[in-house]
């Protein structure tokens, strides 16, 4: 009987001991829960929105090897425009060369910027008023603007771009 006792005695500490020591590493090792709804990555956010005045001052300063480096460019990059069928890199890259050589000055207003980060992917939206100058002519184009931004290596790029025409009234500018 007093053989059992202490045999229980000594299986309960060491399940206790062993119990607290599971629980000890466990606390040591968890990371703080993120929540990709609810949190907003404000320094994330703070990350895209330079990339993304970057990119637009490349196309200002018609720097086109500068603006192609802002696009992760692969099978997965995909891109609409106009209500046009879908196109990849290889479209993207001519459109994108097509731009810096036909504009002589490029201006552009960005209304209701919004950048959603959930954790390393960035949707950014916009109104955008773009203004490219082409010949001695400024042309005014309205777009709704979407760009998912992924992070890769440490940097954010552009995998999906999306312009489609949007109905502005003059007395809304």
């Amino acid at each position: 009987m007093k053989m059992t006792l202490a045999l229980s005695i000594v299986l309960s500490a060491f399940m206790f001991l062993f119990g607290c020591k599971e629980n000890q590493e466990k606390n040591v090792h968890e990371e703080p829960k993120t929540d990709l709804i609810k949190d907003n990555f404000p320094d994330k956010q703070k990350e895209v929105k330079a990339v993304l005045d970057s990119l637009f001052v490349s196309i200002q300063n018609r720097e086109i090897e500068e603006l192609l480096s802002y696009h992760l460019y692969s099978d997965k990059f995909t891109e609409f425009t106009d209500g046009l069928p879908r196109t990849g890199s290889i479209e993207n890259k001519k459109n994108e060369r097509q731009l810096i050589e036909n504009i002589a000055a490029f201006d552009y207003d960005l209304g209701a910027l919004k950048i959603d980060v959930f954790d390393d992917v960035a949707i950014v939206t916009f109104n955008a008023d773009f203004r490219p100058k082409i010949g001695d002519n400024v042309v005014q184009l309205w777009r709704q603007g979407t760009i998912v931004f992924v992070k890769y290596n440490n940097v954010w790029r552009i995998t999906h771009e999306h312009f489609s025409p949007i109905n502005v009234k003059e007395n809304e500018n």
